[in-house]
C-alpha cells in the first residue's frame, strides 16, 4: 500500500471521529456549552476591567498584561475540564458497541487507527478554539492587542488540548465505560495541571524535574509571549508518549 492511501484511510478516520461529535447530544453541549462560557468570561473580564472610575484616574488596564492573560488563564482551565469529555468516547464507544472488532478486521493498520482517532479529536479541538475568535475579533476592533500574545495563547491551549486528548485517547482504549474514561482522564490532567503547585515540596532535582512534567510551567511560558523550544520538546513528547501507548493497547486487542 503507498503513503497516499495510507494517508486517505487515516483522513478518513479522523473525519469519521469528527462527524461523530456531530451525531450525539455529548459533541453539539461540548461546543455550545464551551462558546456560552466564553462568551460569559470574555464579558466578565472585560467588564471588570472597565471600570469608568479607574479609567477615569488614569489607571486602566493595560490590555496585553492584564486582560489577555486573564482572558486566556480563565479558558485554559475550561478547555483543561472539557477535553476530558471530548475524549471519553475515543474507543470506549467502539468497544462497546463491538464495532471495534470490524475495525480491527479491516485492512487498516493499528497506526492509523490512532493517528486517526487523535486527528479527529485535533480538529474538534480546533473547532472549539474557533469559537472564541468573534470575542478576539472585537479586541482588534475597538483596540490594539499583541498579535504575538493572542497567537502564542492560542497556540499554548491547543497544545494543552492536545496533550489532554492524548491521554484521553489512550485510557478509553481501557474500557468500555465511557464514564470511567472521562473520571480517569479528569484525574491525569488535573495532576498533571497541579504538579507545579506541589514542585515546593521536594527538593533538588525533583523539583526541576515535577516543574516540567507540569503542563501548567509550559502554558506559562508562551501565555507570555515567549516560545521556547523546551515547551515545544514537552508538548510534542508528551503527545508521542501516549499515542505510542494507546498504539500498544490496539496492537495487543489484535492477539486476543
Amino acid at each position: 500500500m503507498t503513503s497516499k492511501p495510507k494517508i486517505r484511510i487515516t483522513l478518513s478516520i479522523a473525519m469519521r471521529e469528527f462527524n461523530a461529535f456531530f451525531q450525539t447530544p455529548v459533541g453539539w453541549m461540548c461546543l455550545l456549552g464551551f462558546a456560552l462560557l466564553n462568551g460569559l468570561i470574555f464579558s466578565w473580564i472585560v467588564a471588570a476591567y472597565s471600570d469608568p472610575m479607574t479609567i477615569r484616574t488614569g489607571n486602566a488596564a493595560d490590555l496585553n498584561q492584564q486582560i489577555l492573560p486573564d482572558y486566556f488563564g480563565t479558558l485554559s482551565i475550561v478547555l483543561l475540564l472539557l477535553s476530558p469529555a471530548i475524549s471519553m468516547r475515543s474507543f470506549s464507544e467502539d468497544l462497546k458497541q463491538k464495532s471495534f472488532e470490524l475495525l480491527l478486521s479491516s485492512p487498516v493498520s493499528s497506526t492509523q487507527i490512532v493517528v486517526g482517532k487523535f486527528l479527529g479529536l485535533a480538529f474538534f479541538s480546533l473547532l472549539i478554539l474557533a469559537s472564541t475568535l468573534p470575542c478576539i475579533i472585537m479586541l482588534f476592533r475597538f483596540s490594539e492587542p499583541s498579535l504575538a500574545i493572542v497567537c502564542f495563547n492560542y497556540l499554548a491551549n491547543f497544545c494543552m488540548m492536545l496533550c489532554c486528548c492524548s491521554i484521553g485517547l489512550f485510557i478509553s482504549a481501557w474500557t468500555k465505560n465511557q464514564l470511567i474514561s472521562l473520571s480517569l482522564t479528569f484525574i491525569s490532567v488535573m495532576t498533571l495541571w497541579f504538579l507545579m503547585g506541589i514542585a515546593p515540596l521536594f527538593q533538588g532535582a525533583l523539583v526541576d524535574i515535577i516543574t516540567y512534567l507540569s503542563l501548567l510551567s509550559h502554558l506559562e511560558h508562551m501565555s507570555n509571549g515567549l516560545l521556547h523550544s523546551r515547551d515545544l520538546v514537552y508538548f510534542g513528547s508528551f503527545i508521542c508518549f501516549f499515542l505510542f501507548l494507546a498504539l500498544q493497547r490496539i496492537e495487543g486487542y489484535r492477539w486476543l
